[in-house]
């Protein structure tokens, strides 16, 4: 044989199986480069096929078996064995047969893939002269060309080929038969078929498989052979015929299914022998499960993709797709659903997919992952898919493949598709998962109003929010953008970080609080964190508008600016006593925070916000004048109402007329009149049901100053004239019934002798009567009564002291004289 062909020289064993001339007894081992029982279990096993029949014309020697065991040597190897009959005759003149075999180690039949039409070229159609010796023989072979077997595979008729592989992988006893009338062909294409059939299965298949040119009547347990008839528990294959039954095992039809599957689609039963001939693990016994497996070798991208397709799919099998077909020359589809798949198992902790997918990243992934992502069918379904993939790129790839993870996340981020609410929550939800942020992201927030006030949404309602990502903002902004194209709620977050980026508003706070439900509470905590009180004035309009609506704001409000800690302004006074003085129920009545001021500065700036803020709202105006007047009325309590008074003419006085006349006659918490300025006496005064007010006012006025009683007596008769002769106000009576208490009754009596001194009909007297007609309990009427008659006695005893001394008082005159 030439090498230059393809040949190949291998190392051959080989055994005798016959008698010796004349012999009469049973046949057996006459030379052997074997051991005797290895060479034996093969010629045995290879003769229980039977002897020629004379009957039996399709029977003609030579008969050719191939095993790949036998007997008691399991050990695979690629075997074969002619018999064959010389004309000699034993002792007994019956024919005596020659059963010659020729035996390959398996690592060399499967490193060449040598089959046995090569064998039956290189070894039996013109078969060398054996050693001399005992040793083995060197024998030259050449590999069957896998598109001679796939020829002939097709001439036979693929289905009928692929049916009798099917049924030796059922584990199933198979002869092939004539069609009636018609012969077999020579023994040279018998091995062909068989060669052809057998290379439909793995070439590991050929441990176990067993076959035959011819077999006589004998019992034997070859599985694919050429016969007259199939016998009982054997299955017949018509040469030339129909396809054979199926088989009844359901692996060994999924084997045949996928078969014809394979040659459907390819049309190439070349490229299907081609890739069985590569599977020379050997197999003890038949698999169908694991011929199967590698019949999908043939087609391992397209069967791997629809087993993935069909909800199964194994890591390992993506493996050996990629590393076959590279990730480049895949169509769109194929590397689509590989890539998925491994993103899909690498997502559920499986490492081998996250290392397959960094080795086999390329350009072409990360678009493939942004396209499916927003292929999804609803927004909800897209973003989980979005934070699904951009995990497994942050937690396993990104290693791997540095900026696979941005490029990513930046192609989502920009797609026009998704809903900006879809965007900013994506971006925010990137760096509170991984801390992982992009300029292009970035530059989103800060660009489109919709993304970043759904970014920062998020920020704001997180209960362990971190404002680095908001500086960051401020920072981007400042450097990237004019002044004026910078977004409302970030030019106030610059505010609130203690950053002068540009001038706020308060629209531009409520732009930033109202980009989630409790947003001002929550930039109020912000501010208090940020040690940034002075916010208070750009959030109070929003922020009294939330107050209707939103709870806990007063609370907000009094930790940014505590009344126990001096004020960093009188602005920021100001909106904190009138916030927390406007939604009621502080912790401090009033507008405490006024009476920390200490400068004039201080007291403008306040007097400046409240007259502002108060100025175009009648209910806040209102509620102000209420806190005002709640508190303590110091000094710097009424120079702010007066204050304010002059900012807001015609608008403050009558409401805070409104508010004292009330508080005067009994509506809610008393008011001390002697706090109340002149100015505002004098309007109060002018109100019909009011006329009291000055006589009690100078009345109480005179008491606190410890005017003469001549003063009081004259204070108390000017108020007889407005309610008529004799009468008084019940409010002053009260007022003289409350300093007659703490004074005492001498008092009453000297201010109505100074009334009937200054008066006709003894107003002075009738004082008395009206004092004690105002006593409910009686106390001060006895009071008087007890300080009358006191005086009664004490007037009785001068009378009496009087009437009698006046003897005496003459005797004095005249006394001085007698001398």
């Amino acid at each position: 044989m030439n090498e230059s062909l393809g040949e190949e020289r291998l190392t051959a064993h080989w055994a005798v199986l016959g008698k010796r001339p004349g012999q009469t007894m049973g046949y057996e081992l006459l030379r052997s480069s074997l051991p005797k029982d290895r060479a034996s279990s093969y010629l045995w096993k290879a003769s229980a096929t039977g002897a020629p029949s004379g009957r039996d014309q399709e029977g003609e020697l030579p008969w050719r078996v191939f095993l790949g065991s036998a007997g008691t040597h399991p050990e695979p190897a690629c075997a074969s064995v002619e018999t064959t009959w010389d004309g000699s005759t034993d002792g007994t003149g019956r024919p005596s047969y020659t059963w010659r075999l020729t035996l390959l180690e398996w690592a060399q039949a499967g490193r060449s893939a040598l089959t046995w039409s090569g064998i039956d070229r290189a070894l039996m159609s013109d078969p060398p002269a054996l050693p001399g010796d005992e040793a083995p023989m060197t024998v030259a072979v050449r590999p069957t060309p896998p598109a001679e077997l796939a020829e002939l595979i097709d001439q036979l008729g693929f289905e009928w080929a692929a049916g009798v592989a099917a049924l030796l992988l059922g584990n199933r006893q198979v002869a092939i038969v004539p069609r009636p009338g018609e012969r077999l062909p020579d023994v040279s294409d018998r091995v062909r078929v068989l060669d052809a059939v057998c290379s439909l299965l793995p070439y590991g298949c050929r441990a176990w498989l067993s076959a035959a040119t011819w077999t006589g009547q004998a019992e034997h347990d070859l599985r694919l052979f050429f016969a007259s008839a199939a016998r009982r528990g054997q299955i017949s294959a018509v040469l030339g015929g129909s396809p054979p039954e199926e088989p009844g095992e359901e692996a060994a039809r999924a084997y045949l299914g996928g078969l014809r599957k394979l040659r459907a689609k390819t049309g190439d039963t070349t490229a299907i022998v081609e890739n069985l001939l590569t599977a020379t693990e050997p197999a003890a016994e038949p698999r169908p499960g694991a011929a199967l497996r590698v019949l999908r070798e043939a087609d391992l991208m397209d069967t791997v993709v629809e087993e993935i397709r069909s909800g199964g799919g194994e890591v390992e099998d993506v493996r050996r797709v990629l590393e076959r077909f590279p990730a480049v020359s895949m169509d769109e589809h194929r590397l689509g659903v590989l890539t998925f798949f491994l993103v899909h198992s690498a997502h559920h902790g499986d490492a081998a997919a996250a290392r397959q997918l960094s080795e086999h990243w390329t350009e072409r992934t990360q678009p493939l992952l942004a396209r499916e992502v927003l292929a999804a069918g609803t927004p909800a379904e897209s973003f989980e898919r979005a934070e699904r993939y951009l995990g497994v790129l942050h937690n396993a790839v990104e290693a791997d493949r540095p900026g696979s993870f941005d490029a990513l996340f930046d192609a989502l981020v920009e797609s026009r598709e998704p809903t900006h609410e879809w965007t900013g929550t994506l971006i925010y939800m990137a760096e509170n998962e991984w801390g992982r942020s992009t300029d292009r992201a970035d530059r989103l927030l800060v660009r489109e109003p919709a993304v970043g006030k759904t970014w920062l949404g998020y920020l704001l309602k997180h209960k362990d929010r971190r404002l680095a990502p908001l500086r960051r903002l401020v920072q981007r902004a400042r450097g990237d953008m004019a002044t004026d194209a910078i977004p409302g709620w970030l030019r106030f977050a610059a505010v609130l970080l203690g950053d002068s980026l540009a001038p706020a508003t308060a629209t531009d706070a409520a732009d930033f609080a109202d980009a989630v439900e409790g947003g001002w509470r929550t930039t109020l905590d912000i501010a208090r964190a940020e040690r940034r009180p002075e916010v208070l004035g750009l959030m109070w309009p929003g922020l009294w508008r939330a107050a209707h609506t939103e709870r806990g704001l007063r609370e907000a409000v009094e930790r940014l600016v505590p009344v126990e800690e001096p004020p960093t302004s009188g602005a920021v006074a100001a909106d904190a006593d009138l916030f927390c003085g406007a939604v009621q129920g502080g912790t401090t009545p009033g507008m405490p925070r006024l009476q920390r001021l200490s400068t004039e500065e201080e007291l403008a700036d306040y007097v400046s916000v409240l007259s502002r803020r108060i100025r175009s709202d009648g209910e806040l105006r209102r509620l102000a004048i209420d806190a005002l007047l709640g508190g303590e009325l110091s000094r710097r309590t009424w120079r702010v109402i007066e204050q304010t008074n002059n900012a807001l003419p015609g608008t403050f006085l009558p409401q805070l007329c409104e508010q004292l006349h009330g508080r005067l006659i009994g509506r809610g918490r008393p008011i001390n009149d002697l706090d109340v300025p002149e100015y505002l006496m004098q309007e109060l005064t002018k109100r019909y049901d009011l006329g009291w007010l000055r006589p009690v006012h100078a009345f109480r006025k005179a008491v606190r100053d410890r005017a003469p009683y001549r003063e009081l007596a004259g204070i108390i008769l000017e108020a007889h004239a407005p309610h008529g002769p004799g009468r008084l106000p019940a409010q002053l009576l009260d007022a003289i019934a409350a300093w007659v208490r703490k004074e005492g009754a001498h008092g009453l009596a000297l201010v109505a002798l100074y009334m009937d001194g200054m008066a006709k009909d003894w107003p002075g007297l009738k004082l008395y009567t009206a004092v004690a007609g105002e006593d409910t309990d009686g106390e001060l009427r006895e009071l008087l009564i007890k300080y009358s008659e006191d005086q009664k006695a004490r007037h009785d005893w001068i009378l009496t002291e009087l009437r009698r001394g006046g003897g005496r008082a003459r005797t004095r005159r005249l006394w001085p004289g007698g001398s």
